[in-house]
């Protein structure tokens, strides 16, 4: 459910979303004060809403650790991910600056992984799930940096 501060930055859209839901602002006003389970049944449904919509322009997502680099490419009916994992206790894949120079330099120090995940579930629960887990928004250039490394060191590209 979105915070107080979401709310209220986005107070023009609930106001929008009350008006479509057949909710003027005086019922609205009484609901909440007298009938708190409705009112948060109501914006439950409207955070559901609003992560709805900014989920579904979400393309790509990324999850940074000391070990791990994940990328994963939102696709209509699957996930594309491609994961670098660090076996040398130095690296710190936090540093993106450090990446170039452990992929290049130090071919025995990390492994490479890649699969890609049909979605059973809807797409926005999916992203929603790796949101929560710590992945942020990414960039298609950072995919296409990884995914060129990847079909230049695997030799193919499993997507």
């Amino acid at each position: 459910m979105l915070t107080e501060e979401e709310l209220n930055v986005l107070s023009d859209d609930f106001t929008q979303f009350l008006v479509v839901q057949g909710i003027p602002d005086e019922s609205w006003r009484k609901m909440n004060l007298e009938n708190k389970e409705k009112a948060i049944r109501l914006v439950e449904i409207f955070s559901d809403t609003v992560l709805a919509k900014v989920y579904s322009k979400i393309k790509y997502l990324s999850y940074v650790s000391d070990k791990v680099y994940s990328i994963f490419r939102i696709n209509k009916d699957n996930i594309n991910l491609i994961l670098i994992k660090s076996t040398e206790p130095t690296f710190d894949f936090k540093n993106e600056n450090l990446i170039p120079e452990i992929l290049s330099n130090h071919p025995d120090s990390w492994e490479l992984y890649s699969s890609t995940k049909q979605l059973d579930e809807k797409l926005t629960d999916e992203i929603h799930k790796l949101v929560t887990q710590g992945c942020q928004i990414s960039k298609e250039e950072t995919w296409n940096i990884f995914y060129d490394f990847h079909k230049k060191v695997s030799k193919k590209a499993s997507f």
